[in-house]
């Protein structure tokens, strides 16, 4: 019997062909700068995906969504514990992710390095957090509600 609920659909034809569909799904919402050559590798423990690819979650999130029409749509809206609402466009978004970026490069920052962002969940936590993606870094982001001890034991993992 087909399925006729379009979630049951994807998932039927995601079972019937796992690489296939997760190379379709890609190719349509992923913006690559060079398309992956392997969907899937398991080489157990481990596994990866979308092997040979190349894109940014950063150009994905910002860029992608400024070339598509959507720069002075709401891309960000935070609300603070005190009623406080704040909310940036994507064009705005971008411009401070831009800058944010520029200033992480001018200090040396850059692909591979590692960056441990501690700060409070604000809209500057999150341009931080697609800044360092944007220039390539690893990040790894500690809510700054947690005391020394609490960071400690993450710098070490």
């Amino acid at each position: 019997m087909t399925p006729t609920h379009p979630l049951e659909r994807l998932r039927a034809e995601s079972r019937a062909d796992p690489e296939g569909f997760w190379r379709r799904t890609a190719d349509e919402f992923v913006p690559w700068f060079r398309p992956p050559d392997r969907i899937f590798e398991a080489d157990r423990p481990s596994f990866r995906w979308f092997g040979g690819g190349l894109t940014n979650m950063s150009h994905t999130a910002l860029d992608h969504q400024v070339a598509q029409g959507r720069g002075t749509q709401a891309a960000l809206i935070a609300a603070d514990e005190r009623g406080g609402r704040r909310s940036l466009t994507y064009d705005e978004l971008l411009g401070e992710v831009k800058r944010v970026s520029a200033a992480l490069r001018a200090i040396g920052i850059g692909r591979g390095d590692r960056v441990t962002i501690y700060m409070p969940t604000t809209v500057e936590a999150i341009v931080t957090m697609l800044a360092v993606l944007r220039v390539g870094a690893i990040r790894m982001v500690v809510f700054a509600g947690f005391g020394s001890g609490a960071l400690g034991d993450r710098s070490r993992a």
